[in-house]
């Protein structure tokens, strides 16, 4: 028993003007009768997928770059809060204590206690405990020129007068710049 199938009929005229199927009415398409639109469309949309590809990988890589270096330096705000309230009263008891009421040589001995464990951690002063390997002359890749005095000496321009606040690095990043005052050289006109 065949079913009977219903056609739309505008299908239905098509088959019935193309006659009965066999093979000598039917084409095969050829591969090389494709129009070459298509091929251009085929190699465009390959480009397209190949550029997404390597897009997608940069982006993996910078988000994975951007993770590392937040793990490098996630400790960076506790150092700068050891800086700011426990090394600079060290630094400021050492150098401004006039009266003997302090033990200087203690006091020297829990500063430095006190660098070595930033020290382990990545953390050291820019010119070391004493400043003794500091350059003189004003470098704004380290320094931070907090005010300036006036000098009649030209060779003094641009030198260091003394430091506020010495700087520190965290690994191969700059937690704070030294802070120093610079001598100006201003002609007298007198």
């Amino acid at each position: 028993m065949v079913k009977e199938v219903t056609i739309n009929k505008s299908l239905k005229d098509i088959l019935d003007k193309a006659g009965p199927i066999n093979n000598s009415n039917i084409k095969i398409a050829n591969l090389e009768d494709q129009p070459q639109h298509i091929d251009e469309q085929i190699n465009e949309w390959k480009n397209k997928y190949l550029y997404l590809q390597a897009d997608l990988e940069n982006i993996k890589k910078r988000y994975n770059k951007q993770i590392l270096e937040l793990q490098k330096y996630e400790g960076e705000n506790i150092f700068k809060d050891i800086i700011t309230d426990v090394c600079d009263d060290f630094d400021y008891l050492l150098r401004y204590n006039e009266s003997n009421t302090l033990d200087r040589s203690n006091i020297e001995v829990i500063y430095r206690r006190l660098l070595n464990v930033l020290n382990k951690y990545g953390v050291k002063q820019m010119y070391g405990f004493d400043n003794g390997n500091r350059p003189m002359i004003f470098n704004p890749d380290t320094d931070d020129a907090v005010s300036q005095i006036t000098t009649n000496d030209k060779i003094l321009d641009n030198s260091i007068n003394s430091v506020i606040k010495k700087g520190y690095n965290f690994k191969d990043k700059v937690l704070r710049y030294e802070q120093v005052v610079v001598n100006k050289y201003k002609e007298n006109y007198d």
